[in-house]
């Protein structure tokens, strides 16, 4: 009977033991996060209600007890709680995965206010001709008329258009508006009239597409009728140059 009574109290005595709480430890762990900052998380013991922080390679340092629960926020990163298992109560060592936080924006409409214009400001003249680069160059440069001579001599004339006369820089800024013209044409004329209507519809070869266009452009019937806007004018003369255009590279051919 005593041995009974012995082996009961033993047994008694290791299940007392066993649960009672561990003793509490100081937990090294580490913060991982695989696209943000992990540095300055804030980290919690909820049962004992100690705080620490993580340093710039996200690692952290708290006293804790296996079963302890451990809080973990950022304001970058999502909240995430952990309870200490055995296992890492007794290495000493726990790892934490956290994500980073969504945060959703307002939405933001951008929107232009037609109504402000440089006219409505009245920082230019309303209804004022627009100059594109190269008219504006030839308009600075002027153009000389055996007229300016007289005013010239009256002194009523600036020397800047003389001076363009003799260099050729009028004649040069004048080509230069022609070649910005031509360009602007040929970019609306490859949007109006893309490579396939050109290959289908006026029988173009695909190799020869980019020099119809340019044949296209330098003549003044079909440059005449498309800046017009006139469609059907403007179909009608590309039909005709394309014929033209046709039988030039068939006897070059």
């Amino acid at each position: 009977m005593r041995i009974w009574l012995a082996l009961f109290f033993q047994i008694s005595t290791i299940i007392h033991l066993q649960a009672q709480p561990k003793n509490e430890v100081v937990l090294s762990g580490r913060i991982i996060s695989s696209n943000t900052n992990t540095e300055d998380v804030v980290v919690r013991n909820e049962n004992s209600n100690t705080t620490t922080k993580t340093n710039q390679n996200g690692s952290f340092r708290i006293a804790c007890k296996m079963g302890d629960v451990l809080h973990f926020s950022a304001t970058h990163l999502e909240t995430k709680r952990k309870k200490i298992t055995l296992k890492e109560y007794e290495s000493q060592t726990v790892f934490i995965e956290m994500t980073s936080k969504i945060i959703a924006l307002d939405e933001v409409i951008i929107t232009t206010n037609q109504a402000i214009t440089a006219e409505k400001l009245h920082i230019i003249p309303e209804n004022q001709k627009k100059y594109t680069p190269a008219e504006r160059r030839l308009k600075t440069a002027g153009d000389f008329k055996p007229i300016h001579l007289l005013a010239i001599l009256g002194g009523g004339m600036p020397l800047d258009p003389v001076i363009n006369k003799i260099s050729g820089r009028t004649k040069k800024l004048k080509k230069e508006l022609e070649i910005e013209k031509k360009e602007k044409i040929l970019e609306r004329l490859k949007i109006l009239y893309p490579n396939d209507y050109i290959q289908k519809k006026l029988s173009i070869p695909s190799k020869y597409i980019d020099a119809f266009r340019y044949f296209c452009i330098e003549d003044s019937t079909f440059v005449s009728h498309f800046t017009a806007g006139n469609q059907k004018l403007t179909a009608l003369a590309l039909s005709e140059l394309a014929i033209t255009f046709n039988k030039n590279i068939l006897s070059e051919e």
